[in-house]
C-alpha cells in the first residue's frame, strides 16, 4: 500500500513524551502517532454518530421554521397555539426517547 508524509511540528518536550512513550510501548514514533490518531479519529467518528439522529432532527426544524409564516402570539389563533403546544411537547418526548435509548446502549 502507498505510504502519504504527514509533517508536524512539536516543541521540543513534546516530541520527547511522544518519542519515550513509544519506545515503551514497543513502536517507532511513526506507529505510535498513526495509532493515537486513528483512536482519536474513531472516537470522534462515533461521537458524531451517536448525534446523528439529533442534528437530523435539528436541521429538520431549522428547515421547516423558514418555511413557517411566524405570526405574533397576540396574532395566533387559539387553535394555533395549541397546535404548536402539541408539536412541542412531541418533540420534547421524541428528544427523550432517543436520550433514553442512549443512555439504555
Amino acid at each position: 500500500m502507498a505510504k502519504t508524509r504527514i509533517s508536524i511540528s512539536l516543541e521540543l518536550d513534546q516530541a520527547e513524551r511522544i518519542r519515550l512513550a513509544a519506545e515503551e510501548g514497543g513502536q517507532d514514533v511513526s506507529a505510535f502517532v498513526v495509532a493515537a490518531a486513528l483512536t482519536e479519529a474513531v472516537r470522534r467518528e462515533r461521537i458524531a454518530a451517536s448525534f446523528a439522529d439529533i442534528d437530523a432532527a435539528i436541521a429538520a426544524a431549522e428547515a421547516e421554521a423558514e418555511s413557517l409564516d411566524w405570526t405574533s402570539a397576540s396574532d395566533a389563533p387559539t387553535e394555533e397555539s395549541v397546535r404548536i403546544r402539541e408539536q412541542v411537547a412531541a418533540a420534547r418526548a421524541r428528544a427523550a426517547a432517543i436520550r433514553s435509548r442512549r443512555n439504555a446502549a
